[in-house]
This record gives structure tokens, C-alpha cells and sequence, in this order.
């Protein structure tokens, strides 16, 4: 990467996972977080605002506005996701009211508001939750997907079968309209799946040796995954938890660590069987970018070094 931090965005649900991304954009000195702006999705929007809120506070960046944005999905009925987050949205960390209140200005004018002045070449924006600001925004003022220099979703399934559903992804089944908006609009994504991120898991080892690092980043994401673990194995006994949301950073930081194939991804937005779903269809011209493989050895020896830097 340059010496130039990269502009970036974060649009998130925080869920265990997504605390675990926010670190790690949080502590590359590659990256320049310059808004988080967050959606209902893994819980309601007031426990994601006040989840990534703490986060910000735990790891010393309540520099980093915060906007709450949509509290529900643009036409189905929320679902969420304590059952995998715990009743908090964020099991492995003690709840508290963060001291730095939410940042004026609702996601989705933010979202307008910055992409529409980019800095040169464009943001990067993250989406680790279901899509509905960014679907909100492109609604409102089409123009901003100039100001995108590069989306990284999680979200979708295509081999791997689904996890709320047999065909469909959490984050897309929780607001298929608003994924297919953002993928219709053609903008240059990448899609960390669950084809790419059941890839990615963390293993009792890997945890360990997260946790034998000195400083109390390591104490508390090695916390955060133990939780997750925890959480995990009461639904798929023998199975360590994933790295979906924090695959999106891998990305951004190491994306020789994966390995893509260009496609165009639609969703089924229809009721029945497939609602939810994603398709994805090979194309050497399509705007999207679904990541096949994922090096687990590698994302993990990066989540150790970003833990080593100097705070």
C-alpha cells in the first residue's frame, strides 16, 4: 500500500465480527476511518450506534464520528441476529454507555454528503451489514457512485449454501431490495461471501496466540473471538466462528491474500424459497469481484501484526 492512508468509509451492524473489523481499520496506520456510519441488522440500530460507539472508546478513536442511519430494511420485516451476537450485539465485551455521543446528521445524508466530495481517487466503503444506507443514498442522489473508488461488501452465498437460510446470507436476506439496489448500480465491488469467509476461522489456536501478545488490543479481540467461538459452537458444535466482517479489512490491507473472479451478482428479491439469495454469473466484464479463496494462515499472521504495531 502507498504512504498515503486510505480514505475509508464504514457502513456496519456491530455484532462480534464487525468489532473485530473495526479494529483492525483501527489500528493500520494504512487507513484513514473517516466516518462509521451504522444500520440495524445484527440488533436494532440503537445497540449497532452504541456498539461501535464503545468500540471507538475501547480502542482510543472517539475522534471517528459515528451517524446512526436506517433502523430497519426498506420493505421486508427486520430480522436479526442476537442468537449469534448475544442480546448485547456484542458478547466478549461489558456494555457500557459510551462518553462521546453519536455525531449529528443521519448515515444516509453523511453517506450523500461525503461521496460527493471525495477526496482524490475516491472512497473505499466497507459494508458489513445489511445495505439499506448506501441503497437509501443512491436512491437519493445517484451521483455519489462517483465518489466510490472501491465497495468491499460482506455479504451473500453461492457454494457455501446460506446461514439464516438454505440459500441465503444474513445480510442480504436482511434486506434483499437494498442489496440489489447496490449491486445494480455497477459500481466496482468486491463480495466477501461465505464461500470466501467460511474460510477464514478462528481456530482455538489462533485465538491463543492472539491472546499471549502483550497490550490489552490483543486481551480484548482475543475476548471478542472467544465469544464468537462460544456463541458458535451452541449452533454448529465443532466449528469455530468465521471471519466475515473482518475479511472486508483483509481485503483493503492484504488483498493478495485472496483470489477473485469477475461476475455479475443479482439477488432474488421475490418471496419464496430463494428469497434473499445471491446469483452470481461469470462474466470477464462485470463489475464485481467474488472472492473464491481465502488464505486463513495469512489473515491471521496480518491480524498478529497489526496487534504487534506500535499504539
Amino acid at each position: 500500500m502507498t504512504d498515503t492512508p486510505l480514505p475509508l468509509i464504514i457502513d456496519c451492524d456491530p455484532g462480534i465480527d464487525d468489532a473485530v473489523m473495526l479494529m483492525m481499520a483501527f489500528l493500520s496506520p494504512h487507513l484513514d476511518v473517516q466516518a462509521i456510519t451504522t444500520v440495524a441488522g445484527n440488533v436494532p440500530l440503537a445497540f449497532t450506534s452504541r456498539n461501535a460507539r464503545m468500540i471507538c472508546e475501547r480502542m482510543n478513536r472517539t475522534n471517528i464520528p459515528v451517524h446512526a442511519g436506517c433502523p430497519r430494511p426498506m420493505v421486508r420485516k427486520m430480522v436479526t441476529a442476537e442468537d449469534f451476537h448475544g442480546e448485547s450485539g456484542i458478547a466478549g465485551m461489558d456494555v457500557f454507555e459510551p462518553e462521546v455521543p453519536l455525531a449529528p446528521g443521519h448515515a444516509v445524508d453523511v453517506l450523500i454528503e461525503k461521496l460527493s466530495a471525495p477526496p482524490e481517487g475516491g472512497y473505499t466503503v466497507i459494508l458489513s451489514g445489511p445495505m439499506t444506507n448506501l441503497a437509501a443514498a443512491l436512491i437519493m442522489a445517484p451521483q455519489i457512485a462517483q465518489g466510490i473508488r472501491e465497495l468491499v461488501v460482506m455479504g451473500g452465498a453461492d457454494t457455501a449454501g446460506g446461514n439464516i437460510t438454505p440459500s441465503a446470507e444474513f445480510n442480504i436476506y436482511a434486506d434483499p431490495l437494498a442489496a440489489a439496489i447496490v449491486f445494480d448500480a455497477g459500481l466496482p465491488t468486491v463480495v466477501l461471501a461465505l464461500d470466501a469467509t467460511h474460510q477464514v476461522r478462528a481456530e482455538q489456536v489462533r485465538v491463543d496466540r492472539i491472546r499471549a501478545l502483550p497490550g490489552r488490543h490483543a486481551e480484548l479481540m482475543a475476548d471478542l473471538l472467544d465469544a464468537a467461538n462460544r456463541l458458535e459452537l451452541r449452533w454448529r458444535p465443532g466449528m469455530q466462528v468465521p471471519m466475515h466482517d473482518p475479511s472486508t479489512v483483509g481485503w483493503v490491507l492484504a488483498p493478495h491474500l485472496f483470489e477473485t473472479k469477475r461476475c455479475r451478482v443479482s439477488v432474488v428479491t421475490r418471496p419464496g424459497k430463494d428469497f434473499g439469495r445471491t446469483k452470481v454469473k461469470d462474466s470477464a466484464r462485470g463489475p464485481h469481484r467474488w472472492v473464491t479463496v481465502a488464505d486463513a494462515d495469512g489473515f491471521f499472521a496480518l491480524v498478529e501484526d497489526l496487534l504487534k504495531a506500535p499504539a
